[in-house]
């Protein structure tokens, strides 16, 4: 039943776009031409702010615990996890926005102003992010090791991960296994989506078969890993 309505659904809206088609695209492409090339920078500068005042709150807070508190300390651990989700989200999206920035300046005449100025604010962008988001996740991970100061590792050391996990007791360990096993079934279900979306579009807007290919290797990786990983574990 489900199929029935998902397909009827799609056989309306391809029919109705047959023809309109090109209109979408070249709007959106206007869109993503004007916005793309600047987003980085804007939305970076913005979480900076909002990331700072969120750090400094909870470096406050933290200057006013008594070490009994634990209601307080719970304040002081959620500001400083939403500013590390502020900080992950945006650096995915400065991914993002570095594609479409190259995507829609690609054919653009090099040795015009305009692609210039462009050119430069993807790329300046892309610098800019990686600068603040490493000084936002160091400063998070400065308090956080102020707070419990059993923990172990700098953001700039490239084993900084493991070295974190092994400073982390058996509670919080647990905290990050469960929470990746949930990332990777919500993994899973979002390669099922995509794969149908972009199967839709191979056959309907002329996606072609790589795009396929790209959501099947990230999900095989992904279930590979997992189970190598079981099969290790249970050895050990």
């Amino acid at each position: 039943v489900a199929s029935l309505f998902l397909g009827f659904g799609i056989g309306i809206l391809s029919a109705a776009s047959k023809g309109k088609q090109d209109i979408i695209f070249d709007a959106i492409y206007d869109v993503v031409d004007v916005i793309a090339p600047f987003a980085s920078m804007v939305l970076t500068t913005i979480v900076l702010i909002i990331t700072s005042v969120w750090n400094s709150q909870a470096r406050k807070l933290f200057m006013t615990w008594d070490g009994e508190d634990e209601e307080l300390m719970d304040k002081v651990d959620r500001k400083l996890t939403y500013g590390m989700i502020l900080t992950s989200i945006n650096m995915i999206l400065m991914y993002l926005f570095f594609t479409l920035g190259v995507f829609v300046t690609e054919n653009d005449d090099p040795y015009q102003v305009l692609s210039l100025i462009k050119l430069a604010a993807i790329f300046g962008g892309l610098i800019y992010t990686l600068f603040v988001c490493t000084l936002l996740q160091k400063q998070n991970v400065n308090l956080t090791k102020e707070i419990n100061p059993e923990k172990q590792g700098s953001v700039y050391d490239m084993k900084f991960q493991k070295n974190w996990m092994e400073s982390c007791d058996e509670s919080e360990k647990q905290q990050v296994y469960q929470a990746g096993f949930m990332a990777w079934k919500m993994g899973g279900h979002t390669c099922i989506a995509l794969w149908v979306f972009c199967f839709i579009g191979m056959l309907v807007w002329d996606f072609g078969i790589v795009p396929v290919l790209m959501v099947l290797t990230i999900w095989l990786v992904m279930t590979i890993r997992y189970h190598v990983e079981c099969i290790r574990m249970s050895k050990r």
